[in-house]
């Protein structure tokens, strides 16, 4: 691989420039240029052990970090711009391997139209870790989480659960349908679903004033996955759906009685409500047809910040 220079110099020719890129790879920072009045921005990383296992290929992993942070800006209703690229490199990492964790990455990079223009690399003693800065603009209004308002309907922009079979590292951030829903008034709210659609959806409802909602058990939609984790049983099924996370998935409040535009990129199943929003706290998942109201806990993923914890690969 040789030294953090030659390696610097050989990220230019691979990742390459963009139209509104001013100075790219190779100097103290980048320039770019900004294309709205506002610019967006996060920041995630992905470590191995954490979450990928040391056998995943790093293609996928290289897209997924990319990916993560696509969601979140998704979630926004923003435009990706560019990324910014941090590794820190198990000593001794086999050019092999980085070769196919970049390869990832630009691929992921390209298809949203966000190249990358820096970043930095450090070696270490630990795990490796990937992290992406993701900047955007907005062309309406930012989508947030606090806007939910009581009698809002609910909705997801696709189905929930078993993503570790697979999902994790093959979604599609839905950056068409950020951008079109934050066009639309009746739309209030939205968030990423990346805890999990309990954890992320009380995430919502406490930034909203800490309100309550309601969840169809025949509404949500389940992915196949789901239900092969489950052996079939899709009340089981319905579990994972609430509570596996790494869906990365947009879910949204939008005004009681008021649908949204015919068009666009929605699909008919999303335009259906999996839920309502109370005007008191709590989470309840209510069983049409069996006379059955159950109390839900905010169930999903949380690194442990305080004391160390051992938590699986996700």
């Amino acid at each position: 691989m040789g030294g953090e220079r030659r390696f610097t110099a050989s990220l230019q020719r691979f990742f390459g420039g963009a139209e509104h890129v001013t100075i790219g790879i190779g100097d103290d920072a980048a320039v770019v240029q900004n294309r709205g009045a506002a610019s967006v921005v996060c920041c995630d990383p992905v470590i191995a052990g954490v979450h990928f296992t040391l056998e995943t290929d790093l293609a996928a992993v290289g897209a997924k970090v990319v990916n993560r942070n696509l969601s979140d800006l998704a979630a926004m209703g923003a435009v990706p711009d560019w990324l910014l690229l941090s590794l820190v490199l198990p000593q001794g990492f086999a050019p092999k391997r980085l070769s196919a964790l970049l390869r990832g990455v630009r691929r992921a990079a390209r298809a949203a139209g966000a190249p990358v223009v820096g970043g930095d690399v450090a070696t270490t003693s630990g795990p490796l870790v990937v992290t992406v800065s993701a900047g955007g603009h907005l062309p309406h209004r930012a989508l947030r989480r606090d806007g939910v308002r009581p009698g809002d309907t609910l909705h997801t922009s696709g189905p929930l659960g078993g993503s570790r079979l697979g999902h994790h590292l093959r979604f599609r951030p839905a950056l068409r349908e950020g951008v079109w829903l934050a066009r639309q008034p009746a739309v209030h709210a939205a968030i990423d679903v990346s805890d999990g659609l309990l954890l992320d959806l009380a995430t919502m409802l406490a930034a909203s004033g800490g309100l309550g909602a309601e969840l169809d058990a025949t509404a949500i939609p389940i992915r196949r996955a789901a239900l092969t984790l489950a052996g079939g049983d899709r009340e089981r099924a319905l579990r994972h759906a609430l509570g596996d996370g790494e869906d990365h998935v947009l879910l949204w409040s939008q005004a009681h009685g008021r649908a949204l535009p015919r068009g666009g990129p929605l699909s008919e199943r999303a335009r259906r409500p999996i839920g309502r929003v109370l005007a008191t706290p709590g989470l309840w998942l209510v069983h049409p047809g069996r006379d059955r109201r159950e109390r839900l806990s905010p169930v999903g993923f949380e690194h442990a910040v305080g004391p160390a914890r051992r938590r699986p690969a996700r």
